[in-house]
């Protein structure tokens, strides 16, 4: 390369990588990773089950078979205090001429069995917020969850199994919190 070409290939770059840099990003929700507890499956699906109907939650569907279940709607959240409440369980999308009127989420269950009495369980949580339009439109935006939720229902679980001490930072050896970006690939994992 001859120097004069130097001086507009560095331009060139320079003006490529920053408009890659300003892209708009796609958020990442922040799912915790599957847990690997040490109890049969059919105990495992009956407490979760129980864990929800005691934070006031029911199940809108479950199947068995394939291991899903997904809990109803919950409100979080309704009047002023939506914008902060969002902020603590998502990452919240910045409003130009809009206000939040309320913010709902519910559970998605995933477990799997590995062995007899090996069980593999992924939570996530659907968020959504209402957001009314200075024209009065109102739609429902997706929030991409933090986590705070997942480990709040998976920590009610771990205690109703392990008991009152349970804690999903320091889980006991019948809990096991797998790393890993997906299901798929702890289950080969584990498989191996």
């Amino acid at each position: 390369m001859t120097l004069k070409k130097a001086p507009l290939f560095i331009l060139t770059f320079l003006i490529l990588n920053l408009s890659i840099e300003s892209r708009p990003q796609n958020p990442q929700s922040f799912i915790p990773p599957p847990v690997r507890i040490t109890v049969p499956f059919d105990q495992a699906w009956k407490q979760i089950s129980t864990t929800l109907y005691d934070v006031d939650l029911e199940i809108a569907s479950q199947n068995r078979g394939q291991g899903t279940m997904l809990s109803t709607f919950r409100e979080y959240s309704s009047g002023p205090l939506v914008d902060s409440h969002i902020a603590k369980i998502g990452k919240k999308p910045k409003l130009i001429d809009a206000q939040w009127l309320r913010v709902r989420y519910r559970y998605q269950i995933l477990m799997e069995l590995i062995h007899e009495k090996e069980t593999l369980i992924t939570v996530s949580t659907e968020i959504f917020a209402l957001k009314r339009e200075f024209l009065g439109k109102e739609s429902w935006i997706p929030i991409v969850t933090n986590g705070k939720l997942e480990e709040e229902i998976l920590t009610r679980f771990g205690r109703q199994l392990f008991g009152q001490k349970f804690s999903i930072k320091t889980p006991p050896k019948e809990f096991k919190v797998e790393s890993g970006p997906s299901i798929v690939s702890t289950v080969k994992r584990i498989n191996e």
